[in-house]
């Protein structure tokens, strides 16, 4: 999926689920939160918007491991939230964690899928498992319906 996906979709996924623990995610600073929580995933691609702000590590985790794979995985999210945990609140950790989800489920939900699992596993996980009706990445008119 493209950013502007993850970004629209990362704000309506994560404002629906925080609003079960009264949280208004239309707080300037919670927003920032999750745009960048719903683009951090895609630190591994060196031609993502977030890959280019943080170009570096975007390159070595590129070469080290390539996209969707180490940064789409259960592993950078417990990982990153710890770090995260340790200097926010619970609000903008539980922010963090629901716009992170909601990254991996987009991407879930296109045909290559992501590793989940990864370390562990590499098969990708996938929704739905009829590959006829998952979306194709990069194709603007699919991921926009």
């Amino acid at each position: 999926m493209n950013s502007p996906n993850h970004i629209t979709g990362g704000t309506v996924f994560t404002g629906i689920f925080a609003s079960f623990w009264d949280i208004n995610i239309f707080d300037i600073n919670i927003l920032c939160v999750v745009w960048f929580a719903s683009l951090l995933p895609d630190i591994d691609h060196t031609r993502s918007p977030i890959g280019k702000l943080f170009y570096p590590i975007s390159r070595y985790l590129d070469k080290k491991f390539g996209h969707r794979t180490i940064t789409h995985s259960f592993l950078f999210l417990v990982i990153t939230t710890i770090i995260v945990n340790s200097f926010a609140s619970f609000h903008f950790t539980l922010v963090y964690v629901l716009a992170i989800l909601s990254h991996f489920i987009f991407d879930m939900v296109t045909v290559k899928g992501i590793p989940l699992f990864y370390l562990f596993f590499k098969n990708p996980c996938v929704i739905p498992a009829n590959p006829e009706a998952r979306i194709r990445s990069g194709n603007n008119r699919s991921e926009l319906v």
